[in-house]
């Protein structure tokens, strides 16, 4: 069985953990997708006890203590019989966005940076931080993605635009790869997570691109055709909340709930386990 490693990056309350539940859920049950879990193939379930019991109620999980850094073991098979020993990471967002502050990459990041097959970064389209300044609003014009009525760039915190390629740039570096001519590893799958809340009929592509074009440039520069993509996410289709129980969400079980986008696409998709079926190639 070949052990391959997804690193997951993501900041806080972008999805990762609700994704990281949903898809154990769908290899549990869909027997229907390009990837399904092999018999007694999750090392550890109590790492996403809570999660799934939370889902299991209607609820929404909570946040993941800063502390944490969990390896979940996944002993997957495909649809034309392969095996794939899968770890996915599961950690809190502020430890990615700290990485970036102190300019240090810890212990435990680099071995997965250096051995990952495939990335695959959360960005919640509703929730970024993107500082408004004269390039991209002129005075006396409201703000196209934020409600902000601020018209002077903050400097005290990251924008977005800036952030992620950051990120990506220092990994690359960490990963020992070359900027010199386009990667086609490891793969990379952008996941633009709680589509709900968009209401939108664009592609995800044409979503990345509106939302955060010095990204989208910085990837296309940077990455293969072949070797990166984007999906939309809505890992509950709903809202959820923490206190509140969804009884339909409870009664039908959340591996009937949530969707993908597919890339160059604007239907839903149930298959939760396409991205990642497409980082590993089947």
């Amino acid at each position: 069985m070949s052990n391959t490693e997804i690193l997951v990056l993501g900041g806080p309350d972008v999805g990762k953990t609700h994704y990281a539940g949903q898809l154990l859920g769908r290899l549990r049950y869909d027997r229907h997708g390009k990837l399904r879990l092999r018999a007694g193939g999750v090392e550890d379930l109590s790492k996403l006890e809570e999660v799934l019991s939370c889902l299991e109620e209607g609820r929404a999980a909570g946040h993941t203590p800063a502390e944490t850094w969990t390896g979940i073991q996944c002993a997957l098979e495909t649809s034309s019989g392969g095996s794939v020993l899968l770890e996915w990471p599961e950690y809190a967002g502020e430890r990615l966005f700290s990485i970036i502050e102190s300019r240090i990459i810890p212990t435990e990041w680099r071995n997965s940076v250096e051995t990952a097959t495939g990335w695959m970064l959360f960005l919640r389209p509703s929730t970024l931080q993107l500082h408004e300044d004269l390039l991209v609003r002129p005075t006396g014009l409201t703000p196209e993605h934020t409600s902000s009525e601020v018209n002077f760039v903050d400097g005290s915190s990251w924008d977005d635009r800036a952030r992620y390629i950051e990120l990506l740039q220092m990994l690359i570096l960490a990963a020992g790869k070359s900027t010199f001519h386009k990667a086609s590893s490891p793969r990379l799958v952008i996941v633009l997570s709680c589509w709900d809340e968009l209401e939108t009929t664009s592609t995800p592509e044409e979503v990345l691109a509106d939302r955060l074009p010095m990204l989208d440039a910085f990837i296309n520069s940077n990455w293969q055709d072949s070797a990166w993509s984007v999906w939309g996410l809505s890992s509950l289709g709903r809202s959820l909340s923490q206190d509140d129980h969804d009884d339909e969400f409870a009664s039908q079980g959340p591996e009937h709930f949530g969707y993908v986008v597919p890339p160059q696409s604007t239907k839903h998709n149930s298959d939760l386990t396409a991205p990642v079926a497409w980082l590993l190639k089947v």
